[in-house]
């Protein structure tokens, strides 16, 4: 700390060798802004307040079935609409400004400067202003009347054209609205159309599962019905096809016993055939091939077995007779091989069906790829389907509360405008503030003084504490002793402590002089 005040020491004293310098440099700068202060012109204002009635008492009535013409977005709006070029070209002429105007850079200039300083603003609840700024009071008053007269001449039929712009506006969205619709509509028929295959009322997802989950069990049954078939094939192979021939039947004659019980088996494939044809299989059925397979084989047994035995009698051969005599068909061994017949024919159509679904699981995975996309863009038309037709039914109940406000602005006297403070011709100025632009102008040339007399002292650097030199230097500092001055330095001393207490009162007094001066320039004469 007792640093930081040595050093705060060291710097005010080289200021002080410098003061003179200081106060100098401190009356130039004072006297070129008081110049330029003094040649600043007086801005007159010029302020009119404006009520504005809203009756409210139709709202509660109405709630929300009428489109409400907010007073405060009027408000908003005018202040974007008065200041607009048209309006202030009809300002300048109704001021006679025009008269001073020689060509059309001078208009634009003009107009700028009228645009610039005219301020709305909303000061309470219905409650507004405006105000402009001219260095000739009378020329800020007629600006303020004449934008005034325009905004009350505008107000009156603004609302009524505003609602009828706004009903116009309204139907020509409805009628874009039905025709994206009708557009919207057309898309999503088509894409419905172009993708049937993919479309339906369950997902990508649950249709493949449903397809791998049947393709699962028809394989199951398929398993099962191998298996019986197995088990039966297994069981004939232990049975005999012929039994021996107790005597109670027929004789066998002709086709001996084995060539009857061929034809036995043959009459009841024949049966098994005509039973099918009465379901209606055709020769196609997989059942039907198979009985007709079996009739062929059992016929060209039949006929081998019946040549054996023709030529075993004509031969006489006797052990070939008692091996095809005194047999009859085993009935066991013939309901088996009905039931494996019937098991082949379940099993192909087991294998037709696998077949076709293990096809559908297919067709289904192939298109993976292409289910996603089809759902997101059937899902992007839904969407935009569903946003216009909110937004065309939102429009509809515009249009009917658009009806009803035009209705409520013709049949009723909703807003009224009443002028609080008319515009008046100001007699003291509203700007420049010439006593804090002098104060402020005496405060910078003092700031610069003392600025420029620090640079020079630290320019010119003098050690006027013992620490400077043991900062400085690298040899020991073994004190100080205290300037004896002479007598004509005293005296000098003192004459420049005179001068610069006689220019800083000076200066001061000048500041004062300067301001008393200035109201007596531009005071408003009477």
């Amino acid at each position: 700390m007792n640093e930081v005040y040595q050093q705060l020491i060291s710097i005010l004293y080289g200021v002080w060798r410098k003061r003179i310098i200081a106060i100098s440099v401190a009356w130039v700068i004072c006297v070129v802004g008081w110049v330029f202060v003094a040649q600043v012109p007086n801005k007159y204002e010029s302020e009119a307040r404006i009520h504005v009635d809203a009756e409210t008492f139709l709202k509660p009535l109405l709630g929300r079935m009428a489109v409400q013409n907010n007073i405060y977005n009027q408000v908003a709006m005018m202040r974007q609409t008065l200041i607009s070029r048209p309006n202030i070209e009809k300002v300048i002429r109704m001021t006679d400004q025009d008269l001073l105007i020689n060509n059309d850079e001078e208009m634009e200039d003009k107009i700028n400067e009228i645009m610039d300083g005219v301020n709305i603003a909303i000061q309470a609840a219905n409650l507004f202003s405006i105000s402009y700024i001219h260095e000739d009071p009378a020329i800020a008053k007629s600006v303020v009347q004449s934008l005034l007269n325009i905004f009350m001449e505008d107000n009156f039929g603004q609302n009524r054209r505003d609602l009828t712009s706004a009903v116009r506006f309204i139907e020509d969205q409805i009628r874009e609205y039905e025709e994206q619709l009708e557009i919207s509509e057309q898309k999503a028929m088509e894409f419905r159309q172009k993708n049937m295959a993919f479309l339906s009322d369950k997902s990508y997802f649950e249709k493949l599962q449903i397809s791998m989950a049947e393709v699962n069990g028809v394989k199951q049954n398929l398993k099962e019905y191998q298996n019986r078939r197995k088990q039966i094939a297994e069981s004939l192979n232990n049975i005999p096809s012929f039994i021996p021939s107790t005597g109670m039947g027929p004789a066998l004659r002709g086709g001996a016993s084995s060539a009857s019980a061929l034809q036995g088996r043959i009459n009841l494939m024949e049966a098994r055939l005509d039973e099918l044809y009465v379901r209606g299989y055709k020769d196609q059925h997989p059942d039907v091939r198979i009985v007709i397979n079996q009739l062929a084989s059992l016929r060209e047994k039949h006929e081998k077995e019946q040549a054996r035995f023709d030529t075993a009698l004509a031969n006489n051969d006797t052990k070939t007779l008692q091996a095809t005599g005194g047999v009859m068909p085993n009935p066991v061994y013939d309901q088996m091989s009905v039931k494996l017949y019937d098991l082949d024919g379940e099993i192909a159509s087991l294998e037709s069906r696998l077949a076709d679904r293990v096809a559908v699981t297919k067709q289904l995975q192939s298109m993976a790829h292409r289910i996603p996309e089809v759902e997101a863009e059937q899902a992007r038309l839904n969407r935009d389907y569903d946003i216009l037709k909110k937004n065309y039914n939102e429009m509809l109940a515009k249009r009917e509360s658009a009806k009803i406000s035009s209705d409520l602005e013709t049949n009723t006297d909703r807003v009224r405008f009443r002028v609080i403070d008319p515009p008046q011709e100001a007699r003291e100025p509203s700007s420049p503030n010439r006593l804090l632009l002098v104060i402020g102008v005496l405060v910078a040339g003092l700031g610069a003084g003392v600025s420029v007399a620090f640079v020079l002292s630290q320019m010119h650097a003098t050690y006027s504490i013992e620490q400077n030199l043991r900062d400085k230097f690298p040899y020991p500092v073994l004190g100080c002793i205290s300037i004896l001055r002479s007598t004509e330095e005293l005296q000098l001393n003192k004459r420049k402590l005179i001068m610069f207490s006689i220019m800083m009162v000076g200066l001061f007094v000048s500041s004062i002089s300067v301001y008393v001066v200035m109201m007596l320039m531009y005071s408003p004469t009477v």
